[in-house]
């Protein structure tokens, strides 16, 4: 397998003491880096495998605890492709939600919001038939009791009393 020119120049120039590979594991091109010698291979340096040259010279720096540059690309990708929710994101990235939307922002990304795509007949048959509660529809659809709420107001159905439900005799 050929590699593009320059596609791996500079993981070469930025870590000499690798070996860097492009393979296809079932159909996908991968990156793959070794240690050359078994002295550096010895001294904990890692085997790393990477879906492109800029996430696997990443590992490779946080591995050897050079600080690493954010980027946007992989935050869009942690949120919309892996479905990370803002916080998660950034505990992963180890930064504060702030940023995170900002670089979603940047790369034109549209946030979620809790609850898009709720089912309002679902949520309204789940406390009119099944008799949850507010608590427990919110709990199950993953959205907040006041917009249980508002989705019962908005197809008019009435509130049931706050408390525990009557015993049956």
């Amino acid at each position: 397998m050929t590699d593009e020119p320059g596609e791996l120049a500079a993981l070469r120039d930025a870590f000499p003491g690798y070996r860097f590979r492009r393979r296809d594991f079932r159909g996908v091109p991968c990156y793959l880096a070794q240690a050359r010698s078994a002295e550096v291979a010895g001294a904990g340096a890692p085997r790393a495998a990477a879906r492109s040259p800029a996430v696997l010279a990443d590992m490779l720096a946080a591995a050897a605890g050079r600080p690493v540059r954010l980027r946007p690309a992989a935050v869009a990708e942690a949120y919309r492709d892996r479905r990370l929710t803002v916080t998660q994101c950034a505990a992963m990235f180890g930064v504060s939600r702030t940023t995170i939307v900002k670089f979603l922002a940047a790369e034109q990304v549209a946030l979620r919001r809790p609850g898009d795509g709720v089912d309002d007949q679902a949520v309204v048959s789940a406390y009119r038939d099944e008799r949850l509660s507010l608590n427990d529809c919110a709990a199950r659809f993953g959205i907040s009791p006041r917009r249980v709420g508002a989705v019962l107001e908005r197809h008019g159905v009435p509130r049931r009393p706050v408390g525990r439900p009557p015993r049956r005799a």
